[in-house]
């Protein structure tokens, strides 16, 4: 297939690739490219919100501080300044877009509550189904406007002197003078997850590919409440649900998070490790949802997963286990989206923008996607489009090689590198990666099931080294060998990674970036 041009290729179609797309559609010739459907996403699955301080006893500086609080103050406090300033103008200009918030009897927007925030700031559209109607008013905004490409695998980020120009695909190449991945994470490298099918992390395996730094690779972040059946997960309970009263419980009746000062809003690290080692003791966990009313219309979204779990709503008791939700780290970026490797960016959750720390503050998530595409389409829209050239050179194809299954991968991430880790664990992990290491490092295959796998377990092996790593425990990071939450040795030091930089078992510890 030839060459197709734009100014702009975004890959991705979650609320950060989408929103970038609206922003810059009237002025640039954008092309966005998405694997499956482009209404397939993980934002489009968020149900619990998005946050920001517009409540009357709200400020953006008490946004500012959950936010510091949640993350064991490993951020970027510029970046996390921007993200919350800008958060009560984003959601006022999403409301004109379209997006049909939920409101008060009085018109005003109905402010949820969710853990570790210190006053009532999420804001829902169709209750429990707000990432969908993010994800759909911006996409019949797009229509017309810029060209979608679905069904298409990216294969490898094209170079050339140095700076990235496009894309190559199972269906060809996409050629652009500015390229945005928008790929979403990798919840897909564990057994439990409440991320869509596709989240496979081949932003990350691109990026660092193509000579991109990533960092802060061992912040995963697992979600406490998962609906967890047949031992199946089945979807997400949001943290909303919590938020309305609903109560972690054993099989004994046994408050799971009774001994926590802030109980069952606690950040969601210290739950899902409480619900983790209510497992590992061999009780079971619920959420009890029996004092919330009218549930079904409450959490529409949520009662759907329910019928299909064949869970009694009535009883409203629904079983849960933690799962791998967000990536806090990834493609390290400035503020303005752009990654170290020149006219590549990164924006929503692939990017490391350094907003999230250790541990990002729920319902953060979709407002990064926003303010961060804010961003990059504003450096974007400053600079002149120039003619891009075919690229002659292509990858060789190198030897074959043996995959393992996904199935295998998940276990062993799930048992080794999941929610605690220590240093017998993750050495076992980085043995059985070792052999797969040479082949996957580069774009030797073509097909999506092999390219998806190969970028699954090289992920796998960035997130174990930077695990590995980091001898301390923050946020999402636990080290059982390591317990003593938040070292000042570790403050502020970042785990990069990169394919040119051999130090370190290829992780270099660095201070804070500005």
């Amino acid at each position: 297939m030839a060459s197709k041009g734009a100014d702009v290729l975004i890959i991705g179609s979650g609320i950060a690739g989408l929103m970038a797309a609206h922003l810059l559609a009237d002025k640039k010739n954008v092309i966005l490219i998405t694997k499956s459907k482009v209404e397939v996403s993980n934002s489009s699955w968020a149900q619990g919100g998005i946050a920001a301080a517009i409540g009357p006893d709200d400020h953006w500086k008490y946004h500012f501080k959950d936010t510091l609080l949640a993350g064991q103050d490993h951020h970027v406090q510029d970046h996390v300044a921007m993200l919350v300033q800008r958060a009560p103008d984003l959601i006022k200009a999403m409301k004109e877009l379209g997006v049909p918030f939920d409101t008060t009897s009085e018109g005003e927007f109905s402010l949820g509550m969710e853990g570790a925030h210190s006053r009532r700031r999420i804001v829902h559209a169709h209750g429990d189904q707000t990432g969908r109607a993010f994800t759909d008013t911006l996409i019949n905004k797009l229509q017309g406007r810029v060209t979608f490409v679905e069904e298409t695998m990216a294969l490898e980020l094209l170079k050339q002197n140095n700076k990235v120009i496009g894309v190559r695909t199972n269906k060809g190449k996409f050629l652009a003078n500015a390229t945005i991945l928008a790929t979403g994470g990798a919840g897909q490298l564990f057994k439990r997850t409440s991320n869509v099918r596709e989240a496979t992390g081949d932003g990350f395996a691109l990026a660092y590919r193509a000579g991109a730094m990533l960092a802060d690779m061992e912040f995963v972040q697992f979600h406490p409440t998962i609906l967890f059946t047949k031992n199946k997960a089945m979807g997400l309970i949001s943290e909303a649900v919590r938020g309305e009263g609903a109560v972690l419980v054993d099989n004994y009746g046994k408050k799971i998070m009774e001994d926590h000062p802030q109980k069952d809003l606690a950040s969601r690290d210290i739950v899902s490790r409480a619900i983790h080692h209510a497992y590992l003791e061999g009780r079971e966990v619920y959420l009890d949802c029996r004092m919330i009313r009218d549930f079904p219309t409450r959490f529409p979204g949520i009662s759907r997963i329910c019928e299909k779990a064949s869970i009694d709503l009535d009883e409203r008791m629904l079983p849960v286990a933690p799962g791998a939700h967000f990536m806090s780290g990834g493609v390290w970026t400035d503020q303005c989206g752009r990654s170290s490797v020149e006219q590549l960016y990164a924006i929503g959750e692939v990017a490391c923008t350094g907003v999230h720390g250790a541990n990002r503050l729920a319902s953060n998530s979709l407002l990064e996607g926003l303010v961060f595409a804010e961003a990059v389409s504003k450096d974007l829209l400053t600079q002149e489009s120039s003619p891009v050239f075919e690229v002659i050179e292509t990858s060789k194809v190198v030897g074959h090689i043996q995959l393992p299954s996904k199935e295998s991968l998940q276990e062993r991430m799930t048992e080794w590198v999941g929610i605690e880790r220590d240093a017998s664990s993750l050495m076992k992990m980085k043995q059985w990666l070792q052999p797969y290491l040479s082949f996957v490092k580069k774009s030797v295959f073509q097909d999506k099931e092999h390219v998806e796998m190969a970028n699954m377990l090289l992920v796998a092996s960035i997130m174990t080294d930077a695990a590995f790593t980091r001898t301390e425990s923050r946020g999402g990071h636990f080290r059982s060998d390591y317990p003593v939450a938040n070292d000042d040795n570790w403050l502020k030091k970042y785990i990069t990674t990169s394919l040119d930089n051999k130090a370190n078992s290829k992780n270099v510890v660095l201070g804070a970036q500005s």
